[in-house]
């Protein structure tokens, strides 16, 4: 041809001629200020509409190129005639390749000696897919550190604690966002996204491992179909060089659990979760847990905690109950014991140690009771059968005295027993030999909560918190009284800490995990403070009367309130923010409250055992979940 409009390039090796701003080229070495930065997108400066076809979305994910060339660069002539009539049809004719002039410097080598052009509408970037190119297991192990997103430390000071809850809170739906973008790159991204392996790994690192065995179904139900495969595809290819098993040896077994699950599906169940603890904006919308109520107690219910597999309640009718937390069951009722309302207890219950099958062991189990009969009781509990729904006996071991007042909060780790009292006192008992360890006096009130944090019981655990950068202690408890203040006591010396001041009136509960402390108060507020510094950190406000209980999961982030508004309230703690507010569960105040990932249980003066089930519906088994 003759000439060519100044916007076409003639592609070199071809009877094609495209537009000079969508011609990528590699510009001649580099002088003076330019240095090897990369590529550039060649651009125009005459308008886009000159040019017919609209530029393709995905131009943003080209990678950038060195330099940008504003002005057209001389061309030679084109041994192709051009058509003026009909700038899209070019005139055949037979061209000797090996003829052609050899290209300039001032007009830039092509890149792989080829014209790199996109033709409309889709256009494209040749490329190295190192993914593609890598063996599977590396593949899918880089899918794997992709999806795995630092794990806030636990040990770590209470402001760095709630900053990290949101940084991975925000981290892991990132990651989540690179997996669905990682599935629609190609086929072979798309079934390496796929792997059961991969959504494994998403899951822990946004949850964590599932607490305990799980309840496993049958693996026929459970494990997930194979993948199709197209029989060309290069992974395929590269499986069928792969030496074959010696005779004498056999395939290995079917992968048990966990990767006998079908994490995908576990993952969107999961998401699906934690959607609806959040609610919505429009109360209308937002998803309601289903209730049950358990009815059984004589009078008000002032205490509950639950595990896995049940729950314990105390009443003001003396009594302690045990149910089947999915039955809701009455397994077990402790009366005549106490004298007193059952003002507080915590108890421990599981398989018996060695047992290789949780689903037939005997459990065995501690529970200790503080009443209003100023004594706390000490249980051991046991089934004579296997199954959750079974039985549950028990009987008192030891009665510890020494309280002036009413036992009015108790906690319990693997060493000590602590619990407070109406006569403003702290007694801190040894678990091993029931013998009284400590009193701790200071308040001016009733203490009418506690937190124990567990020490360093060991070498070994002296060496972790080490690494971690925990300080190293025996055993610390924080107490919060009716005068207003709370205090943060050392075990092994007696000695007072640090003390709390920032409520106006008196405090009626408190949570102390690591460095993290919570407490409510009869102010109506709820404030987060730091046991290293004493500085309170956040202050949420909401409830209209008394905070009488609180609960909190540091993984999570998510901490549960209840009051004697008759409300339950759940707050996102990175971000002070409540997240949903439950008042139709109880008629009366409510005295004790506790959650887990799937439900939340509370206790009223209406003498009812409320469970919110948030994981009703959902397609998989809910005991995975938790």
């Amino acid at each position: 041809m003759a000439s060519l409009p100044p916007h076409l390039d003639l592609v070199d090796g071809d009877d094609t001629a495209v537009p000079h701003a969508e011609t990528i080229t590699r510009p001649p070495s580099p002088e003076g200020a330019f240095s090897l930065s990369g590529f550039e997108v060649v651009q125009r400066e005459d308008g886009e509409d000159d040019w017919p076809f609209k530029r393709s979305p995905f131009r943003s994910l080209l990678p950038r190129l060195w330099d940008v060339l504003s002005v057209s660069p001389p061309r030679r002539q084109s041994p192709l005639p051009y058509n003026y009539s009909n700038s899209s049809i070019w005139a055949p004719k037979q061209i000797d390749y090996t003829q052609l002039p050899p290209l300039d410097g001032e007009e830039g080598e092509l890149i792989d000696d080829e014209a790199c052009f996109f033709c409309p509408p889709v256009r494209a970037v040749t490329g190295v897919d190192i993914l593609t190119l890598l063996p599977p297991e590396l593949a899918l192990n880089i899918l794997v550190l992709l999806l795995s997103p630092a794990t806030p430390n636990p040990h770590a000071p209470a402001p760095a604690v709630l900053a990290a809850l949101a940084d991975h809170a925000a981290d892991t739906t990132e990651a989540l966002h690179a997996l669905i973008a990682c599935r629609g790159v190609s086929r072979t991204w798309f079934r390496l996204a796929n792997d059961n392996a991969v959504w494994r790994a998403a899951f822990v690192g946004r949850w964590g491992a599932p607490p305990g065995p799980p309840r496993i179904a049958p693996l026929s139900a459970i494990i997930p179909p194979p993948t199709p495969r197209h029989p060309n595809s290069t992974l395929d290819a590269r499986m069928k060089k792969l030496p074959a098993l010696p005779p004498n040896e056999a395939p290995l077994p079917t992968p048990s659990a966990p990767l006998a699950l079908d994490w995908c599906t576990l993952y969107r169940a999961r998401l699906e979760l934690d959607r609806r603890w959040e609610g919505a904006p429009d109360a209308t919308t937002a998803w309601e847990p289903r209730a049950t109520a358990l009815a059984g107690h004589a009078d008000s219910v002032y205490c509950l905690e639950f595990s896995r597999t049940h729950i314990i309640t105390g009443s003001r009718d003396r009594s302690v109950k045990v149910w089947g937390l999915r039955s809701g069951r009455l397994l077990g009722t402790f009366a005549g014991r106490h004298r007193g309302s059952v003002l507080c207890l915590k108890f421990e219950l599981g398989p018996e140690k060695g047992e290789e099958d949780p689903e037939q062991a005997l459990l065995r189990g501690f529970l200790v009771t503080g009443s209003s009969d100023c004594t706390v009781c000490v249980w051991d509990l046991w089934t004579e059968r296997a199954g959750e729904d079974a039985p549950v006996y028990g009987e008192v071991r030891a009665v510890l005295r020494g309280h002036g007042g009413g036992v009015l909060d108790l906690r319990i780790d693997e060493r000590w027993i602590v619990s407070c009292s109406k006569d403003a006192a702290i007694r801190v008992w040894a678990r091993d030999t029931l013998a009284l360890h400590r009193t701790l006096r200071g308040h001016e009130g009733p203490v009418n909560a506690v937190g124990l944090q567990s020490g360093d019981y060991s070498n070994a655990s002296e060496q972790n918190s080490a690494e971690e950068g925990r300080e190293r202690h025996s055993g610390r408890v924080v107490s919060a009284s009716g005068d207003g203040k709370m205090i943060l006591w050392d075990i092994a010396s007696g000695e007072r800490v640090r003390t709390f001041e920032g409520h106006d009136r008196g405090l009626a509960c408190i949570e102390f995990k690591e460095d993290v402390i919570i407490s409510g108060s009869n102010d109506c507020k709820i404030k987060i403070w730091s046991a290293a510094t004493g500085a309170c950190l956040r202050t949420l406000v909401g409830h209209e009367a008394l905070v009488r209980a609180l609960a909190f999961d540091a993984q999570s982030g998510r901490l549960v309130s209840a009051s004697y508004d008759k409300s339950v309230r759940v707050w996102d703690l990175a971000t002070g923010r409540v997240l949903r507010v439950l008042r139709d569960s109880h008629t009366s105040h409510i005295f004790d409250v506790k959650f887990d990932a799937r439900r939340i249980v509370s206790t009223s003066h209406d003498q009812k055992i409320v469970v919110l089930d948030f994981s009703s519906g959902l397609a998989v088994d809910p005991a995975l979940l938790c």
